[in-house]
C-alpha cells in the first residue's frame, strides 16, 4: 500500500510469439494507503515487498505468472513468516472456443489461532492459507449468441496439523457459474446463474444461488 516503483516491459518477439514482464519494489509495504504527494508511514509490522510477473503469447495460447513477497518485521518473537502470494494462468483460443485455467495461493504468514471448519473466515486475519483453482470455457455459437461456463474451488487450510495438535479439516468453497449473452440489432439480453457451496469457507453455511437477467436497448 505504500509508494512503489513498477516497471512494465514492452513485448518482445520470441519464436513467433511474444513475451513481456513486470517488476515491482515497495520500500515500505505497510497496510495503510498513501495519498497523492504523501510519504508512506513506517510500519512496525511490514518491511519491503517485491513483485514479479511474466506474460507469454503464442499461436492462440496466452500464459502468465505472478508472485509477491512482503517482509515481516515483527521480529522472531512473533514467529510469523513473510506474506506471500503467487498465481499462474493459461488461456487457449481456437476458432469460436476459448478455454482458461488458473491456480494460485495466498499466505499472510500469520500465526493467528486457526479457525474451525464451521466458522466464516476473513482473508486478512486468518491464521491459515488460501489456495484456489478455476477453469472456464466460452463458446461463440454465432455472431449473436455466446455461452460460457466456469468453476472455482477455493480451499482454506488451517495449517493445524502440528505435532501434538488437533487437526482442523480443510474447507473448500466451490462456485459454479453459467452465463449467456444474446444480441439482436439494438437489443441485448445477458444472464447468469451462480451456485456457491460453503460460502465464506464455512462448512455449516447455507449454499448461495444467484440468478440475474439483464435486457439492454440502444437508441
Amino acid at each position: 500500500d505504500g509508494n512503489s516503483v513498477m516497471y512494465s516491459s514492452t513485448s518482445f518477439d520470441l519464436g513467433g510469439g511474444s513475451v513481456s514482464f513486470m517488476l515491482g519494489y515497495t520500500p515500505e509495504a505497510g497496510d495503510a494507503a498513501t495519498g497523492e504527494g504523501g510519504v508512506a508511514a513506517q510500519s512496525s509490522s511490514y518491511g519491503s515487498s517485491t513483485t514479479a510477473g511474466v506474460n507469454v503469447s503464442f499461436a492462440g495460447l496466452t500464459a502468465g505468472a505472478f508472485g509477491e513477497e512482503v517482509e515481516n518485521d515483527r521480529g522472531e518473537a512473533a514467529e510469523e513468516a513473510n506474506a506471500m502470494s503467487a498465481t499462474w494462468y493459461a488461456n487457449y483460443s481456437f476458432g469460436p472456443v476459448s478455454i482458461g485455467y488458473q491456480t494460485g495461493g495466498l499466505d499472510y504468514g500469520s500465526t493467528a489461532t486457526a479457525e474451525a471448519a464451521t466458522a466464516a473466515k476473513t482473508v486478512a486475519a486468518a491464521g491459515g492459507f488460501f489456495e484456489f483453482e478455476k477453469m472456464s470455457i466460452a463458446f461463440n455459437v454465432n455472431e449473436n449468441l455466446s455461452i460460457s461456463w466456469g468453476e472455482l474451488d477455493e480451499t482454506y487450510d488451517a495449517q493445524s496439523n502440528v505435532k501434538g495438535g488437533t487437526e482442523i479439516a480443510d474447507v473448500e468453497m466451490s462456485s459454479t457459474s453459467i452465463q449467456f449473452a444474446y444480441t439482436m440489432g439494438s437489443m441485448s439480453i445477458k444472464g447468469y446463474q451462480t451456485d456457491t457451496d460453503n460460502p465464506g469457507w464455512d462448512s455449516d453455511a447455507k449454499s448461495d444461488e444467484v440468478t440475474e437477467l439483464a435486457v439492454n436497448f440502444a437508441f
